[in-house]
């Protein structure tokens, strides 16, 4: 071909800027381009983070709101399963309702609590030794309690029983005793419990 024509001067010319624009992409526009694209990326994904963490503060800003009532109804179930086997605790509630029945302390003949059992259980410390539940497990124990006194204050005593603190679960009631006395030994035997306590909100998380 002869490159002095003005055909083929042409067409160099052409192929030169095809040559230049796709040079020009390669190095400028190109590079440019994905530059652009990840930015883009990083702001959808960006975007879609801000969202989620819309969502976990709503929710957080929620509990937060909650916070009092889920610590009140924790204080009522530590009241009702406490975290421990607290005989003194269990020996003045169950003496109290005796007195609060005409029984008093000297008519409560016996007051026997086994250890809390779930498991294996830690007599002394009146928990679980090796946990294998989750915390909403409930340890039992038996507690018997026999006491001399008439019918009326044996029928008090079992109501005032049903309304202390702690959770008292009558399994059985044994009477024995004479009418022409009026005084009857009776035996209630029922189970109490011990759950772990719930934890603090600010305690509990990966904090």
């Amino acid at each position: 071909m002869n490159l002095q024509t003005p055909g083929a001067t042409k067409i160099v010319g052409s192929l030169g800027l095809l040559l230049l624009g796709a040079a020009g992409w390669l190095f400028v526009v190109g590079p440019e381009t994905t530059a652009l694209s990840d930015v883009r990326t990083e702001i959808t994904s960006t975007r879609d983070q801000n969202d989620l963490l819309a969502v976990q503060l709503l929710a957080l800003e929620k509990q937060a709101k909650q916070l009092d009532a889920t610590r009140a109804t924790a204080d009522a179930l530590a009241a009702l399963f406490p975290p421990t086997a607290d005989q003194p605790g269990l020996f003045r509630a169950v003496t109290d309702a005796a007195v609060d029945a005409g029984i008093g302390a000297k008519g409560v003949t016996t007051l026997a609590p086994t250890p809390p059992t779930l498991g294996a259980a830690d007599p002394e410390a009146g928990v679980q030794a090796t946990p294998t539940g989750s915390a909403g497990d409930l340890a039992r124990q038996t507690v018997s309690v026999s006491i001399e006194g008439s019918y009326d204050q044996t029928q008090q005593l079992l109501e005032n029983l049903e309304r202390i603190k702690r959770a008292y679960l009558v399994g059985s009631v044994t009477l024995a005793g004479s009418g022409e006395t009026g005084t009857f030994t009776t035996t209630i035997t029922g189970e109490m419990f011990v759950m772990p306590p719930v934890p603090e909100p600010e305690k509990s998380g990966g904090k």
